[in-house]
């Protein structure tokens, strides 16, 4: 358990590395194949929607809290492993359940504990990076590597073993996610916040709501894709192995954009990446409501490096740039509770709604999210 003072920048770069790994295996579990094991279940496509959106929406409060209280305590560690216990208990618990409402409220908690380990994780990774003990897109492409991996052999699992080999899956990944949190450092700010409210003096910073709003607007483009996806492409007739593997198409492409991330933030800025990712989102979306053929499919996913992948690199970069090491946890999980919480409720409740009435046409909404975040993105660049 190394701490700021014994650690050095191998060692920074092995335990990120491994924690990102270990939970983008789990949770390349999750995102594409949890709406597919509810409806093996007996749900419907909506109920699914509606019981993965509820973790998005109550990660605006559990998320924000978490982080709020890592700031103030200084112990960011202590709270990523409480995080990766509770959420390990909670998918035990959540699999034992075949019905809507019991699913919908656990669900609702351990949904957005889990997904509230990456911020809290990033925030970490910046004061490292910080201290020249990481270097951050070169640790966080594990993460797209360990999505890769488990989409695929998921995916291939599934398809030889059936969907009811799920839970056990999920349950050994998780407890995986455990083990290296224990390895991550025990970094502590200089300065602790000051009180229980310092999180409002983010937005004193120039361009934070802004950046947030744009980042929130894109990652939120994602609902359809994140809800229906795998459904859609079952209905459109294939099978879980080539869906796995356009999972891990999109996540592949995060993998070079990550490797080359340094290169190209010097090259385009936090701002020329943010265009990059709508112009993608557009050309994405909209072609995704247009076609199913999977020569298609395959070559759409690409774009993920830009819509996802340098959208997350920006915003992370204008944290590590702007953002007082005493806050650095607030700013990633405020953001996290915007972009993949609020907003992303929202689309995801969405596209559950519309997409028996408007099948795959409901990803055209999506590129008008994206739409709307440069939108956002031409009209406040100046304070980007």
């Amino acid at each position: 358990m190394p701490s700021s003072a014994g650690l050095t920048k191998s060692r920074g770069q092995v335990v990120f590395s491994g924690f990102f790994f270990a939970y983008f295996c789990c949770f390349g579990l999750v995102l594409p194949f949890l709406p597919y094991w509810m409806v093996s279940r007996g749900l419907d496509a909506q109920e699914a929607a509606l019981i993965l959106s509820s973790a998005f929406v109550s990660k605006v409060f559990f998320g924000l809290g978490v982080g709020i209280l890592a700031d103030v305590t200084g112990h960011k560690k202590r709270w990523i492993l409480l995080l990766s216990v509770l959420a390990f208990f909670g998918f035990s618990l959540f699999v034992q359940f075949e019905t809507f409402w019991p699913m919908l409220t656990v669900w609702f908690v351990v949904g957005a504990l889990q997904t509230t380990q990456v911020p809290m994780v990033d925030g970490l990774a910046i004061a490292a990076a910080r201290l020249g003990k990481l270097n951050y897109s070169s640790a966080r492409l594990w993460g797209s590597v360990a999505f890769i991996a488990s989409s695929t052999l998921s995916g291939l699992y599934i398809a030889a073993y059936s969907i009811d080999a799920y839970p056990k899956l999920l349950l050994v990944l998780a407890a995986i996610v455990i083990v290296f949190a224990l390895s991550l450092p025990d970094i502590r700010p200089q300065f602790k916040a000051s009180r229980k409210l310092a999180f409002l003096e983010l937005f004193k910073l120039p361009g934070f709501i802004a950046i947030v709003a744009v980042g929130s607007l894109l990652q939120a483009s994602h609902g359809a894709l994140y809800t229906i996806g795998t459904l859609h492409w079952l209905e459109a007739g294939i099978s879980e192995s080539i869906i796995g593997l356009l999972w891990a198409q999109s996540v592949a492409a995060e993998v070079v954009l990550f490797a080359i991330g340094i290169w190209l933030l010097s090259k385009v800025g936090v701002k020329g990446l943010l265009w990059m990712a709508v112009i993608a989102g557009v050309v994405r979306w909209l072609t995704l409501g247009w076609s199913s053929n999977v020569s298609v499919l395959f070559t759409v996913q690409i774009l993920h490096a830009f819509t996802f992948a340098a959208t997350h690199l920006a915003i992370t970069q204008y944290i590590t740039q702007k953002v007082p090491d005493q806050l650095t946890a607030s700013a990633q999980t405020f953001y996290d509770a915007l972009a993949l919480g609020a907003l992303m409720g929202m689309s995801m409740t969405l596209v559950g709604g519309l997409y028996e009435h408007i099948n795959a046409q409901v990803f055209w909404a999506m590129a008008c999210l994206s739409l709307c975040a440069g939108v956002v993105l031409k009209r406040y660049a100046k304070l980007i």
